[in-house]
This record gives C-alpha cells, sequence and structure tokens, in this order.
C-alpha cells in the first residue's frame, strides 16, 4: 500500500478546493482548468531544491488561490458564452421590430436586442446609447413608410344649370411632397444601417479583456 506524503496530501486539498470552487464553471471549462493547474504544480515541484510542507505551501500559494482562478474564470466564461449572443445583437436591432422577420412574429426582437446589447461587456456607453437610440425599431419606420397605402385626392363637383358648381375633395392616404418623402425615406434606411455598422465594428470591452 502506497503511503501519500504530506505534500501529495496538501496538493490534493489544493485541487479539490478548486474544483469545488469551479462547479459554476461549465465541465469541458472546468476540467481543461484543472489540468493545467496539475501541470503547473507539476512543474514547480520539479524545480524545488527542498520538497516540505512549507516549500508545496509556497509553491501552491504562488499559483493562486482556488477562489480567485475560480472568480477569473467565470468572469472569462461569461465573456467566452456572451460572444454568440453578442453576434445577433445588430440584427435584432436592424430587424427585430420587423413583424414576420425571420421568427420574430409579434416583431419583439428589437427590444430582446437591446436587451442583449445592455447586458452586454463588450460594448461601451456611448456604443449602446447608439445602438438604442438611432432609430429605435431599426427597419421598422422605413418598412412602414415603403408599404404604405399611396394617397389619392378624390373631387367631386355639385351643382346644375343657374347653380354655382361646387367642388368638394377628400383625401385619403398619407400623401408626402417628393421633397419630403424620398429624404426621410433614405434617412430611415441610412440610420439603421449606420447603427448596425457601428456595432458590427471591433467592439470595446468594459470590464473583462478578450481572450
Amino acid at each position: 500500500m502506497t503511503t501519500r506524503s504530506a505534500s501529495d496530501l496538501a496538493i490534493d486539498r489544493y485541487l479539490a478546493e478548486l474544483d469545488s470552487a469551479l462547479r459554476a464553471v461549465p465541465a469541458f471549462h472546468r476540467n481543461r482548468i484543472l489540468e493545467e493547474i496539475r501541470e503547473h504544480i507539476g512543474e514547480g515541484r520539479a524545480l524545488l531544491d527542498v520538497e516540505d510542507e512549507s516549500s508545496i505551501g509556497a509553491l501552491l500559494a504562488r499559483i493562486g488561490d482556488p477562489k480567485t482562478i475560480a472568480a477569473e474564470a467565470g468572469a472569462v466564461d461569461e465573456v467566452v458564452g456572451s460572444r454568440g449572443r453578442d453576434a445577433w445583437v445588430p440584427w435584432l436591432l436592424l430587424l427585430g421590430a420587423i413583424p414576420g422577420v425571420v421568427f420574430w412574429l409579434l416583431g419583439v426582437g428589437w427590444i430582446l436586442g437591446v436587451g442583449f446589447l445592455w447586458t452586454s461587456v463588450r460594448w461601451r456607453l456611448s456604443d449602446k446609447l447608439i445602438g438604442t437610440l438611432v432609430l429605435p425599431g431599426g427597419l421598422l419606420a422605413f418598412v412602414l413608410l415603403l408599404v404604405r397605402p399611396a394617397g389619392a385626392t378624390v373631387c367631386a363637383s355639385h351643382g346644375g344649370p343657374g347653380v354655382s358648381t361646387v367642388t368638394h375633395c377628400t383625401s385619403s392616404g398619407l400623401m408626402l411632397a417628393p421633397e419630403v418623402g424620398l429624404p426621410l425615406l433614405i434617412v430611415l434606411l441610412v440610420a439603421p444601417v449606420f447603427t448596425i455598422m457601428w456595432l458590427r465594428r471591433n467592439p470595446h470591452s468594459t470590464s473583462v479583456s478578450d481572450t
């Protein structure tokens, strides 16, 4: 029967504490971290002039407190896990408010995109304000203006011989003069496109750096 040394027991306790601290981290990531720490311990242990409880304790202290390692791993994992979600943000802001687009039948995708934008650590406050305020609803206003019923005016004349003719005109639909409607249409298209291009450029991290 092999008797484990005091150094082995100290390392076992350290790794068990680290494993417990990493319980909230996904299994694959947790196992990778544990394996890396074991390698660091093995490399450091091989370089010790004298191995005893004191030198092993100093080695483990240099590697780091298990709770600190777990906290850093959790923060990095949160950023990595949010990257896929962040990739959707510009498109949700552009198209998510339009009913029937993709699977956003109720047109709530834009609201979801804003929520993802503000909870992400990958954009600065100025980016989040641009994404939210530079045309809320994305292309919704552009689409509504584009598909609106054409404005029409109908006039009818009433009168007869010896009676003054009276003309009544009624208008229906939204009528915009070309010098107003065309610039407005361009603005409603350019503003959302500007937003998506702005957010898709290299984002800025506000708390945790990319790895």
